[in-house]
């Protein structure tokens, strides 16, 4: 299991995106509305934001998303459906 601590997490044009990322939690910015998010890198406990099949939702716009670890680049990409 990945631990995402000090991990910078970059959008899908490779921009870096605001977020906070501690053992398997990461809060960021919606990239739509700027709202809080909570994504939860745990994806064979199947939780939100570690799936495409279990998005991280944002909870005022409804933007959808989940993230990609890159261990070897300390690094998360933000990918979305949307």
């Amino acid at each position: 299991m990945t631990k995402v601590t000090d991990f910078r997490l970059v959008d899908e044009n490779g921009d870096r995106a605001l977020s906070d990322a501690f053992g398997n939690n990461v809060a960021f910015k919606c990239v739509k509305c700027g709202h809080p998010m909570l994504a939860i890198i745990l994806p064979k406990q199947n939780r939100h934001g570690s799936t495409p099949e279990n998005p991280a939702v944002c909870r005022h716009c409804g933007f959808r998303a989940w993230l990609v670890a890159e261990p070897a680049k300390k690094l998360l990409r933000l990918r979305s459906s949307d």
